[in-house]
């Protein structure tokens, strides 16, 4: 991965934005340009945080193993702690970040994304009933046909003297994301205009002498519990810390049949073998062939959000494809998937799999040039306190991020957070055969938000046992 590459593509994705943007507002009445405006905002905010997420994970991807891990979670946490950095350390920390926007505008491209993500959950809106049929709970009810007293319509079932059935729910998909500022040590070290940031554009809950057991607490309940443990320890030293969880549980648009998965060979490397449970679904997907790889994309029930499985060529080739799919490369390949002459019959064959992971991410972002934010003696972060450095000094003292995802015949499970801790000084015709898609060797996987563009978890399976 090579960082300046990467920030060139930014530098030139933004130049052709703000050229776009501003080829239309003057033809456009108000309303519509704060549109456009805000889905610039989130389009480079999304850019930055998955070209950071591809830089961590070239360094993750020097261990060999499972990983998972979540660019939005890990950007947006690292946006909160930036809001509050001042001087060369706001200066650094937007560098490596690869952020090209002013530190408000970080904010505000924050709160336009929380809304687009928390906007997926339908699961509370009342169902749609037939012509004639009222909503009763979860259910639709209306009285027998005509004269035939106990005639229902609409495939609705007779129950005492009324028509029941369930109505049409619109397409969901549970992704939620939260955020919070855990306040460990008493006293008035974060000013009142910080933390007004983070509630107004983080959402973000404020719990004053928080502990360890409220910071785990609170993230196992926003991952509905698949992270119950968040830290395992507080410096003594830490003022505050700073948490994103994000869960997302989404039913795939078609389901795999399970009477279809059956073991079979998965070829852990060239010389070895195992045997795992492969999903089996012939259907139309979008697949793309490119050098090296081919990539297949599987739709959620809602279709703005998928899932990318890259599958190398080469049985060992996932290291090598994944050091070319830097930020731009990847943004070309979700485009290429989303374009409907990508879709054709394919047989696919998809391990189940389960992954978590955790990583300390201290060390990447010192060796991508961020420093002074871990600096005791450096580190400015006075827009935190509201008071210059020098009278109270504060600094990034660690940053954990952990994830975990299930793939399965029915839908996708995945779930992430990220703390930093604060610390003080002191179509296709039919009749075409399907293409083969087996992915039965270590591969790449990327669950994507096609709104905002934003990545929200990606990983490597070397073993979906």
């Amino acid at each position: 991965m090579n960082i300046r590459r990467d920030i060139a593509a930014v530098i030139a994705a933004v130049v052709a934005i703000a050229g776009a943007i501003m080829g239309v507002l003057a033809a456009r009445p108000a309303a519509a340009q704060l549109q456009i405006a805000a889905e610039a905002r989130v389009t480079l905010l999304s850019r930055a945080y998955n070209a950071t997420g591809q830089q961590l994970f070239g360094r993750f991807a020097a261990t060999p193993g499972n990983i998972v891990f979540s660019p939005y979670s890990i950007g947006t946490a690292m946006s909160m702690a930036l809001t509050g950095a001042r001087g060369d350390t706001a200066s650094e920390m937007m560098r490596v970040l690869m952020m090209r926007m002013s530190a408000e505008a970080v904010d505000t491209a924050n709160a336009e994304m929380l809304s687009i993500l928390n906007g997926y959950d339908h699961s509370g809106a009342a169902p749609v009933c037939p012509p004639g049929a009222a909503v009763n709970g979860r259910n639709c009810e209306m009285p027998p046909a005509g004269d035939m007293a106990n005639q229902c319509r609409y495939g609705m079932l007779l129950q005492g003297d009324r028509c029941v059935g369930a109505g049409t729910v619109p397409p969901s998909a549970r992704l939620l994301a939260a955020n919070a500022l855990m306040l460990v040590k008493p006293g008035d070290v974060m000013s009142p205009d910080y933390i007004a940031t983070l509630r107004t554009k983080y959402a973000a809950e404020v719990f004053a002498g928080a502990s360890l057991a409220d910071i785990n607490s609170w993230v196992s309940r926003k991952t509905e519990g698949r992270i119950p443990t968040m830290l395992d320890r507080l410096d003594p030293h830490s003022s505050a810390v700073l948490l994103d969880a994000i869960y997302f549980k989404a039913r795939w648009a078609s389901v795999f049949d399970k009477k279809l998965t059956r073991d079979e060979t998965f070829h852990l490397s060239r010389s070895q073998q195992a045997e795992v449970a492969l999903m089996n679904q012939t259907g139309s997907f979008s697949l793309v062939s490119r050098g090296g790889y081919r990539a297949l994309r599987l739709n959620y029930q809602i279709p703005e959000l998928g899932l990318v499985v890259v599958l190398p060529d080469d049985v060992e080739g996932a290291d090598a494809v994944a050091r070319r799919l830097g930020a731009d490369e990847l943004t070309e390949l979700f485009a290429a998937l989303r374009d409907g002459k990508a879709r054709k019959p394919v047989a696919l064959a998809l391990p189940r799999f389960k992954a978590e992971y955790k990583a300390d991410l201290v060390v990447p972002f010192r060796q991508a040039g961020m420093e002074k934010a871990f600096d005791p003696v450096a580190a400015d972060f006075s827009g935190m306190t509201g008071r210059p450095a020098v009278q109270e000094r504060l600094y990034i003292s660690g940053i954990m991020h952990r994830a975990v995802i299930d793939v399965s015949e029915e839908s996708t499970e995945a779930a992430a957070a990220t703390a930093v801790v604060v610390a003080r000084t002191a179509a296709v015709p039919v009749r075409m055969a399907p293409e083969p898609f087996r992915v039965d060797h270590p591969f790449l996987f990327y669950v994507v938000d096609d709104t905002s563009g934003a990545i929200l978890f990606e990983g490597r399976i070397a073993d979906p046992r």
